[in-house]
């Protein structure tokens, strides 16, 4: 079973060598890499070339234009021949044995897609503080937590992807333009309708924060970061919902299910709404992704701040008729 693996990368020439070999070590040895460089302006291009040169029948190498990770990820896929595709970030790096491991489950199962957790480190190796991607336990039947949380994201990131070649091919190509970052969002959400999705509670590789990741926010979110997300969520539903009619898939996710889409929606508009607080509390007390006391938490910290808006005075405003 061959596995093609896909690195995108854009201005990551500090750690691409690293990501790169954790690759070409695997004990697993029907693999290929297709690199993708996304119009870096740093010095990746001489980094690839040079491990290329080294293992020329091992890597394939695409230089383009900048066009995002969903552009990326597109000219990826196209070149990929393996089975099986797996992607990695090209800051992050995997275990010598991740391969082999994700390989034993799609071969011993009839799973479309395999993802798994990783350890968090930093810009030096370093595991920051024993921390994980590990999140909550998900069933094989992703498309039902989907369904029933509104796309709430409790995923891995890209590094811990893999799936069927088949499956992927109702998938891409992606919208370049909409999936320009979270790419690897479109992929999970999309895959979980088309077969089970197993996923290991193992740290089979390395999630790197370094302060100048692509995709993360560091420090408090600005109302303007919060209406992006906002957005970025409708639009995630929005997409989700086009696949699922374009692969005549009988269900659809309503965002009305989505705590973190809902809950922010209602802090936004900044006044009290007795259904909105009875429903969102509702939604808090069932979210699966919380523990029992979490639950208590989160539903009291929401009725707390909520409870802010009763306590603002009523604003009227006079007309005056000349």
């Amino acid at each position: 079973m061959k596995v093609s693996v896909i690195i995108s990368n854009y201005n990551y020439a500090r750690y691409l060598s690293r990501a790169i070999n954790s690759v070409l070590s695997q004990t697993y040895s029907d693999i290929e890499l297709v690199i993708v460089d996304d119009g870096s302006s740093d010095d990746s291009r001489d980094v690839i070339t040079k491990i290329q040169a080294q293992a020329p029948d091992k890597i394939k190498a695409i230089f383009q234009a900048n066009q995002g990770q969903g552009g990326a990820f597109n000219a990826g896929f196209e070149a990929a021949s393996g089975e099986i595709i797996a992607f990695l970030d090209a800051d992050d790096v995997w275990q010598p044995h991740k391969i082999q491991r994700i390989v034993e489950v799609f071969n011993t199962s009839d799973v479309v897609g395999v993802m798994h957790h990783l350890e968090i480190i930093d810009g030096d190796d370093n595991t920051i503080n024993n921390a994980s991607t590990q999140g909550a336990k998900l069933s094989e039947d992703l498309a039902s937590v989907i369904l029933s949380t509104g796309n709430a994201w409790c995923f891995p990131p890209t590094s811990g992807l893999a799936y069927r070649r088949e499956a992927l091919q109702k998938v891409f190509p992606i919208d370049p333009v909409k999936w320009r970052i979270w790419a690897d969002g479109c992929i999970i959400y999309c895959t979980a309708f088309l077969g089970k999705i197993k996923t290991l509670h193992e740290n089979l590789g390395s999630y790197r924060i370094h302060g100048a990741n692509n995709h993360i926010t560091k420090g408090a979110v600005t109302n303007e970061q919060e209406a992006k997300s906002q957005v970025g969520i409708e639009m995630t539903n929005q997409y989700i919902n086009d696949f699922l009619v374009r692969i005549s898939y009988p269900g659809r996710v309503d965002l009305s299910r989505n705590l973190q889409y809902r809950r922010t929606k209602y802090y936004q508009q900044s006044k009290w709404d007795s259904n909105e607080v009875w429903s969102i509390s509702r939604l808090i007390l069932g979210w699966p992704f919380y523990t029992g006391q979490e639950r208590v938490y989160y539903l009291a910290r929401f009725l707390f701040k909520s409870a802010k808006f009763l306590a603002r005075p009523t604003v009227h405003t006079e007309s005056t008729t000349i």
